[in-house]
């Protein structure tokens, strides 16, 4: 197997000859091919005309190639534990959208959350632990944000027989 060094050095391979690629294709094929039917006159001007388009192209290219060589790819399956353990736990690994109960109600109806205002910024999400587990009776764990209503089956307000 390729070492992590080795296999970055071919990326930044890859991405460079699809740089000058996306540079060369266009500019030869405009030069050559399309321009000279329509431009009779001085090469040069369409030589120039041929390499500017080869630039914008082979600048779109740079932008795509240094996010492919620098991108980091997962070496094996994820590292991130989801566990339930005890009874009527509920283990969720990422977001909740939805009502969870664990008892013998059902949980509240939540409001949908608020929409941001126009122009709002939020803030990206807090990244999810590696490990997410209940292992209390009637648990809940949520590795993410929570957007619904939750309910473990307790009854509040008083007692009942």
């Amino acid at each position: 197997m390729v070492g992590g060094g080795m296999r970055r050095n071919i990326r930044w391979a890859v991405a460079g000859l699809a740089t000058a690629v996306a540079f060369a294709v266009p500019a030869w094929l405009c030069g050559a091919v399309l321009l000279p039917p329509l431009l009779k006159g001085d090469p040069a001007i369409r030589w120039s005309l041929a390499s500017a388009l080869g630039a914008v192209l082979g600048s779109l290219a740079v932008l795509w190639s240094h996010g492919f060589a620098t991108r980091t790819t997962a070496a094996g399956p994820s590292s991130r534990s989801v566990q339930a353990t005890a009874e009527r736990a509920v283990v969720i690994g990422g977001d909740n959208r939805a009502a969870v109960s664990t008892g013998n109600t059902t949980a509240p109806t939540a409001p949908a959350p608020a929409q941001p205002a126009a122009g709002a910024c939020l803030a990206p999400p807090p990244p999810a632990p590696d490990t997410v587990s209940a292992s209390g009776n009637q648990a809940i764990a949520i590795g993410g944000t929570n957007f619904g209503s939750l309910s473990t089956g307790d009854q509040s307000g008083g007692t009942h027989p």
